[in-house]
């Protein structure tokens, strides 16, 4: 009676062990972390045409305190703007990831700093994934500060 018991646990806790490895194995197919990667090390370099690729050509950004923009040419300009206003470096870092069919998502955290390393500012992010012919793109992210608006803002 005692060894049928022990089995009959063992076998409980292996399938339990099976059915857990099945989504984490199988959870993110898009493969966030990698391309949160290409994002991170493209920005750094001043490839921005090669960020915009990571984009559906009519995805979009929601970038905090700004309008958000729509297509290709939309998503470089905003892209370049932010090299402009002193974001050299972005580091990412993918907290979630999950694909289902030919949608995905990633949540994660961001830092920004200027080129002589300074921080600029911090915060989370959310990407939503769609794969088309084969290929994942960006099909809209918005990201949001953890720091506090700068005073005067609020009108």
């Amino acid at each position: 009676m005692l060894t049928k018991r022990v089995v009959c646990c063992g076998l409980v806790l292996m399938l339990g062990a099976v059915l857990a490895a099945v989504p984490a194995a199988a959870a993110d197919k898009s493969d966030m972390a990698a391309r949160a990667a290409v994002w991170e090390k493209e920005y750094n370099a001043g490839n921005l045409a090669a960020v915009q690729a990571l984009y559906a050509t009519d995805g979009c950004r929601m970038p905090p305190n700004q309008e958000a923009v729509h297509g290709s040419e939309a998503i470089l300009a905003q892209l370049k703007a932010g090299k402009d206003r002193g974001a050299a470096k972005v580091k990412i870092v993918v907290t979630a990831a999950e694909s289902s069919g030919d949608l995905g998502y990633g949540t994660g955290t961001y830092e920004i700093t200027g080129a002589d390393g300074s921080h600029i500012d911090h915060g989370k992010w959310m990407n939503v994934s769609k794969k088309s012919n084969g290929t994942w793109k960006t099909q809209c992210d918005i990201f949001n500060s953890d720091m506090p608006m700068p005073t005067g803002s609020m009108k």
